[in-house]
């Protein structure tokens, strides 16, 4: 048995343990909008089994941005420190696939292209979270931390991590459809100065993304649990 199979059983096994305590934690669809057009859609699930050290979660997704179709698996503990990843990208400029551990602090990668495989090693900030770009339900992970103030993610696709300044949450409010919803909104802060908004309702869900300066908007279509 292989690397990849051994990689890919690792989120099969959470999945059929539905007769073992699976929750679902959150579930829908985005809508992707760049400048106001639309570009993509999400559709996702955050899921938790029992593990053997505790819960882990399991979130995937189904993600099209223009030709482009993305779907992304990660493994996490209860806290969402990341334990394994794996994207597959197809479209009509080609494929590619990122398989990735991250086990006590050290990132091992895997880059499948046209052109090769490509495998690259490096460590990772404690209790670093993961967030690959194009991916939105991730920020689930990231608001359960943005209570501390500084929460250092890697970025996988780009194999580099940063540090990520998070905002005091505030109160606000976001649209879905024809409902208003009471949301807590966090700004997160780049290094370089970059900004990236995020709206949860009050259990965490997420409701909305923003990255300004790339004109981009992550919408639920739906609100949480509709």
């Amino acid at each position: 048995m292989n690397a990849r199979t051994l990689f890919a059983l690792a989120f099969v096994v959470p999945a059929l343990s539905s007769s073992q305590g699976v929750r679902v934690l959150d579930k829908g669809t985005f809508t992707v909008t760049v400048n106001g057009t639309r570009a993509g859609r999400e559709d996702f699930t955050i899921s938790a089994t029992p593990g053997g050290s505790g819960a882990e979660y399991l979130s995937h997704a189904r993600v099209s941005l223009g030709d482009r179709r993305l779907n992304p698996k990660l493994m996490t503990d209860s806290a969402g420190r990341p334990s394994r990843y794996e994207i597959d990208i197809k479209g009509t400029a080609g494929g590619e696939r990122w398989m990735g551990s991250i086990v006590r602090g050290r990132v091992a990668a895997k880059m499948e292209t046209a052109s090769g495989i490509k495998e690259r090693e490096y460590l990772a900030a404690d209790g670093a979270l993961l967030l690959d770009d194009d991916v939105y339900h991730q920020y689930y992970f990231v608001m359960q931390r943005a209570d501390r103030g500084t929460i250092p993610v890697v970025i996988p696709r780009r194999n580099v991590q940063m540090v990520l300044r998070a905002s005091a949450a505030t109160a606000d409010k976001v649209t879905i459809g024809q409902a208003t919803l009471d949301a807590r909104h966090v700004v997160l802060t780049e290094p370089g100065g970059v900004t990236r908004e995020v709206w949860v309702d009050a259990t965490g869900r997420l409701l909305k993304v923003t990255i300004p300066s790339k004109g981009i908007v992550a919408l639920r279509d739906d609100p949480p649990g509709s």
